[in-house]
């Protein structure tokens, strides 16, 4: 592919800086100072009366550079901030000076030593007495004043978008503190840090659609981690009372402002505690990280003041409903019943005929009530099909001891009272092998493995689960989570696009960039014909009606890619029958399938 002519330009110059003995990619650079530390020096001199100690290397980007004859102007920054340079054709000699003007280009990474001074406009500068190239940049920056408006661009070109606007990269530290105050607290309150599998046998933990992959040595489907919830109860059984994870999770479902198909997860367990006990301790978390991280409890989002100094309300998810729908999930106890009484309001929900119970309430909530949720809000009393892991209310055993923190129509946080009886999960995770039986893809799988271990005892404990990113996309003031996800989930570029399409099968097999390809080696013309020579016509519609579910389940499965393959696969499986059935079914049952199979495909 062609290069711009500012990318032939900078090649040019790697060129001739090799030719002078110059690498332009060095393996280190010198850094005695972070730029925040000298911008903090005082009682500075000004520029004819600056010290010679030259005892300050700093090392970084060069953003700005300005020529004023024989002397220049740039600015560097590096990861604490930004400060002025000057280029004095006088200080540095003038093959040093030239070097400089015609080498350097905004992006470079470049080494400087000298010394401080106050320039007339009381702005600290660095007086450059020695400049070294530390790794050249092939391409150039966004403009400085018009940056990255593109926001595709600005996620799949974070580093940029970083490098042109230093309230996205201070954005990012808050990320980095935030988590870094909630672990504090965890920690100073005796919990122990663990980690536990992204991939696992089933889907459990929580109630959302999957990511399914193949694990070819085991030769079965493994599904990328929901939430981590029955491997940290495990860990509770392995003897640790207290465990937290903050675990990259997957969900197979849509991508808008505030879903991500990959976040970040804190999820915690604590032994001896129920959902009451955690109520509190969640809230003082809350305030103490958020104080520590922004400075402040009043929190605007968008014009929207939110306050999180105050203490949080709770609130019934029943007495919600009742009051924004006028329905009573007291009364219409089940997917009939409250179906019913949904149409009867003229409420419209999204494919209301495939959720069971518990997702309908939910998602009958979702639209009548949690937009209306500003302020922070303790949300209780859940159905116990909503929760498939959360202890029954001992007084109502049609709910359960849960709550979620709400704040601006956002879930922040999901915990409970945890199901320590075998028997009563048991019979929760058939309820959700039923609801998924009958379409309903988020329903959760049995854990058989989490089964066993909480037959041989699980402490009473309650859990707590908090997204990562919705919060900070709160207290930092974004509409949209991948705006707090350094590298969020992107489509292919049409340059990347464009070089796959020019490399050709290479790109595939070498780059390994996506799933695999799968080539049966014959298309699906191919196979009609062999059906159509070997197979007795009475047999044929059996082949196609089976090739009609193969493609189904493909799509059922989380593998529409390959569906072309799944359904070859049912089109095939029985066009040797007509020539082995009699030996299958006398003499040699492992006829079908064999050798006249290989010869027909061959």
């Amino acid at each position: 592919m062609s290069q711009p002519k500012e990318v032939q330009d900078r090649l040019q110059k790697i060129k001739e800086l090799r030719e002078m003995g110059i690498n332009p990619f060095k393996d280190r650079a010198k850094q005695t100072h972070h730029t925040q530390e000298l911008l903090q020096v005082e009682n500075l001199p000004d520029i004819e009366a600056v010290s010679e100690d030259s005892n300050i290397s700093l090392v970084g980007r060069l953003l700005l550079f300005r020529e004023h004859g024989k002397i220049s102007f740039g600015k560097l920054r590096d990861e604490a901030g930004e400060i002025q340079l000057c280029f004095s054709k006088e200080v540095l000699g003038e093959e040093k000076y030239s070097f400089v003007k015609k080498y350097l280009d905004l992006g470079d990474y470049i080494e400087c030593q000298g010394d401080l001074f106050l320039t007339h406009k009381n702005e600290i500068t660095l007086l450059v007495r020695d400049v070294e190239l530390a790794s050249k940049a092939m391409r150039p920056l966004p403009e400085k004043f018009h940056g990255m408006t593109d926001i595709e661009l600005q996620y799949r070109k974070r580093y940029l978008q970083t490098t042109t606007d230093r309230t996205v990269f201070e954005r990012f530290r808050q990320r980095t503190l935030l988590i870094q105050k909630i672990r504090e607290f965890l920690i100073k309150n005796k919990f122990t840090e663990v980690t536990t599998p992204t991939l696992s046998s089933s889907a459990s933990g929580a109630l959302a659609k999957p990511f399914v992959t193949h694990h070819n040595a085991s030769k079965g489907d493994f599904y990328l981690r929901i939430a981590p919830e029955t491997a940290l109860k495990k860990a509770v059984a392995c003897g640790f009372e207290r465990v937290f994870e903050f675990a990259i999770n997957f969900r197979n479902e849509g991508l808008d402002p505030s879903h991500l198909p990959e976040f970040m997860m804190l999820e915690f367990y604590v032994s001896y505690w129920n959902y009451l006990d955690l109520m509190k301790f969640t809230e003082d978390l809350l305030k103490d990280a958020i104080l520590q991280t922004t400075g402040s409890l009043q929190i605007n989002y968008q014009g929207t003041e939110i306050d999180f100094s105050k203490k949080f309300e709770q609130v019934s998810i029943r007495d919600l409903i009742l009051k924004d729908a006028g329905i009573d999930i007291y009364e219409a106890r089940d997917k009939e019943s409250l179906g019913s009484a949904i149409q009867e309001k003229g409420i419209e929900l999204k494919d209301m005929e495939k959720l069971g119970y518990g997702n309908l309430v939910d998602t009958l909530y979702k639209k009548v009530s949690r937009p209306k949720l500003i302020d922070p809000v303790f949300l209780i009393n859940h159905p116990v099909e909503l929760s498939p892991l959360a202890r029954k209310n001992e007084e109502n055993l049609g709910f359960v001891d849960r709550f979620q923190l709400v704040v601006n129509g956002w879930e922040i946080i999901n915990a409970f009272s945890e199901i320590i009886d075998p028997v009563d999960q048991r019979q929760r995770f058939m309820q959700q092998a039923e609801c998924k039986s009958q379409g309903d893809e988020e329903a959760m799988m049995i854990d058989y493995g989490f089964l066993e271990a909480m037959e041989h005892g699980f402490p009473p404990m309650a859990g707590f689960g908090m997204g990562i990113e919705r919060l900070l996309s709160l207290i930092t003031n974004q509409e949209n989570l991948r705006d707090v996800v350094l590298f969020p989930m992107t489509k292919a570029s049409q340059e990347e696009v464009a070089l796959m399409n020019e490399l050709g099968q290479s790109a595939s097999t070498e780059c390994n960039t996506g799933d695999p390809v799968i080539d049966p080696g014959f298309s699906r013309e191919q196979a009609v014909e062999i059906i159509e020579k070997y197979v007795d016509p009475n047999l044929q519609p059996h082949l196609y009606f089976v090739e009609a579910a193969m493609r189904r389940l493909a799509d059922h499965y989380g593998h529409s890619e390959h569906k072309d393959v799944w359904g070859l696969a049912g089109l095939l499986h029985d066009v040797d029958w007509s020539i082995t059935e009699k030996e299958t079914m006398s003499t040699n049952p492992l006829a079908h399938c064999g050798e006249p199979l290989e010869k027909m495909l061959a």
